[in-house]
C-alpha cells in the first residue's frame, strides 16, 4: 500500500513539474516561433471586433507575442481567445488557450488559468490596426472600402474618419481635390450640403498645398460644426500656424460677436506665430462631424467572416 502511495506521489510530481515546464509549448518551440505579422494582426483585430474566435484559429501556433516589463512572451493565437473569451465572459474559449514556456512567478503570463479570471471577470485591451492596412486587406478580400456594403449590425470595422485623415498623405490629393471642386478660387453656387463638402475639402487642400486662396473658397460666414470660429477663419489660422505665417494672422477677421478682441482667433494666431519658443504642434485638416457625410462606419456581418476565413492561413 505503500509502494502504491509513493508511486503515486512520484507521478503526480513529474506531472506538476512537466505541467509548470511548459510541455505543451515544446512541440512549437523545437518547431520554431515567429514574430506576428500585418497579416496576424489583421486576423485578431477582426476577431476581436466581431467577437468571432474562429477567426483566431487562421493565427499559427508558431506566432509570439513578445511581451514586455513582468509581461511574459505568450502565443498570439492564445492573446486572441483570451481576449474573447474576457469581452463574451465565455469560459469555454479558454480550453483553446496555452501558456508559451514554464510558469514564472514574476510575470504575468497568457493561460488557460489567466483567461479564466479574464472570463469570469471581464477584459479590456486588445489590438490595434493601422487604417491603411485595413483597407489594403479589404482590397484582398475583394472588398472596395468606397463601396463596402452593409451586411448586419456589427461593431464597426472599418472608420472612414480614420482612412480621411490618411487622404493628406496622397501625392494627387490636391489635384483630385481641384477636380472635384473646380478650378474657380470662389465657391460655386450650389445645395447647402454640397457647401459644406466643399468647404471641408479646401480646407484640406490649403494644408497640403500651404496656399491660402483655398481658404478664401471656403464662405466667410460658414460655421464650424463643433467650434465657435468661422470655418474660414479657422482654416486660415491652422495654416498660418503651420507655416508661421504672421501675414496670414493679419487676414483673420475680429468678429463683432462680444469676444474680448485680446482673445480673438487673430490674437491667438499671432501668438502662437510669434512665440520665441515655436511649438511642434502642426493642424491637420478637420474631419465632417457628421457620419453620413464621411460615411464614418462601415458595419460586416456574416459574409465577412466567411470571407476571412477563407483568407489562407499565413503559416
Amino acid at each position: 500500500m505503500g509502494m502504491r502511495w509513493r508511486v503515486a506521489a512520484v507521478v503526480l510530481l513529474l506531472g506538476a513539474v512537466l505541467f509548470l515546464s511548459g510541455i505543451r509549448s515544446w512541440p512549437d518551440q523545437a518547431r520554431g516561433m515567429r514574430p506576428g505579422n500585418q497579416a496576424d494582426e489583421f486576423f485578431r483585430y477582426v476577431a476581436q471586433q466581431l467577437n468571432e474566435p474562429v477567426l483566431c484559429d487562421k493565427i499559427p501556433w508558431s506566432v509570439e507575442s513578445p511581451g514586455g516589463f513582468f509581461i511574459a512572451p505568450s502565443y498570439e493565437r492564445s492573446e486572441c481567445y483570451d481576449f474573447i473569451a474576457g469581452r463574451t465572459k465565455d469560459p469555454r474559449l479558454c480550453r483553446k488557450v496555452k501558456r508559451l514556456g514554464a510558469f514564472s512567478l514574476l510575470s504575468n503570463q497568457t493561460s488557460m488559468w489567466r483567461c479564466l479570471d479574464h472570463a469570469l471577470h471581464g477584459r479590456n485591451g486588445g489590438i490595434a490596426i493601422a487604417p491603411a492596412d485595413l483597407v489594403r486587406f479589404f482590397g484582398e478580400m475583394g472588398y472596395d472600402p468606397d463601396s463596402l456594403p452593409l451586411e448586419g449590425i456589427t461593431p464597426p470595422v472599418v472608420s472612414l474618419k480614420d482612412i480621411y485623415r490618411q487622404l493628406p498623405a496622397q501625392p494627387d490629393i490636391a489635384t483630385r481635390i481641384k477636380k472635384a471642386t473646380g478650378a474657380s478660387d470662389k465657391p460655386s453656387s450650389s445645395s447647402p450640403g454640397d457647401i459644406v463638402n466643399a468647404a471641408y475639402l479646401a480646407d484640406m487642400a490649403a494644408l497640403v498645398t500651404q496656399d491660402s486662396r483655398w481658404c478664401f473658397r471656403i464662405p466667410e460666414d460658414l460655421p464650424l460644426a463643433g467650434e465657435p470660429s468661422k470655418f474660414r477663419d479657422w482654416c486660415v489660422f491652422t495654416l498660418a500656424t503651420n507655416t508661421r505665417n504672421a501675414e496670414l494672422c493679419r487676414r483673420i477677421p475680429v468678429r463683432a460677436d462680444g469676444t474680448d478682441p485680446r482673445m480673438s482667433l487673430r490674437e491667438q494666431c499671432g501668438f502662437q506665430v510669434n512665440s520665441p519658443h515655436p511649438s511642434n504642434l502642426r493642424y491637420g485638416p478637420e474631419v465632417p462631424d457628421d457620419d453620413d457625410r464621411t460615411r464614418a462606419d462601415y458595419h460586416v456581418g456574416g459574409r465577412f467572416i466567411d470571407r476571412v476565413q477563407r483568407l489562407p492561413e499565413n503559416n
